[in-house]
């Protein structure tokens, strides 16, 4: 009998969420810190509702997030410049040092819990969140 999809999704993701939390845990992130530098080291500052469609967090615990991260001199919040009423959360320089050290080591992670399966389960994940409502 075949595992329905949602159990070996779940199984799945407690696999791999446990081996980057591996990578993470000696530099003191969460899976979630490390989702948020990860989406802001591709982009130049992210409005804290461009960050939660980046990430899993709800609002109120990505808030939480950002303010360690802010803490620790990782991020930091501007005004935006052309829409004074929001913020933006930019990866500060230590951050940004962090994800040139850390992002090897995910992608090495990655690599290898994806060399078992094949690319192919790659682009079949993004199709079902793409679909996701």
């Amino acid at each position: 009998m075949r595992e329905p999809l949602t159990s070996a999704l779940t199984r799945a993701v407690r696999a791999v969420t446990g081996r980057v939390e591996e990578v993470l845990r000696p530099e003191g992130l969460t899976l979630d810190q490390w989702l948020v530098v990860a989406a802001l080291a591709d982009r130049r500052g992210l409005t804290m509702s461009e960050l939660t469609a980046c990430t899993p967090a709800s609002g109120p615990t990505l808030t939480r997030v950002v303010d360690k991260l802010v803490g620790r001199a990782l991020v930091y919040r501007e005004v935006d410049p052309e829409d004074r009423r929001r913020v933006r959360v930019y990866l500060g320089q230590r951050g940004r040092a962090l994800y040139r050290r850390v992002s090897v080591k995910v992608d090495e992670v990655e690599r290898d819990l994806l060399g078992r399966s094949g690319p192919r389960a790659l682009d079949v994940l993004n199709r079902l969140a793409d679909d996701a409502p």
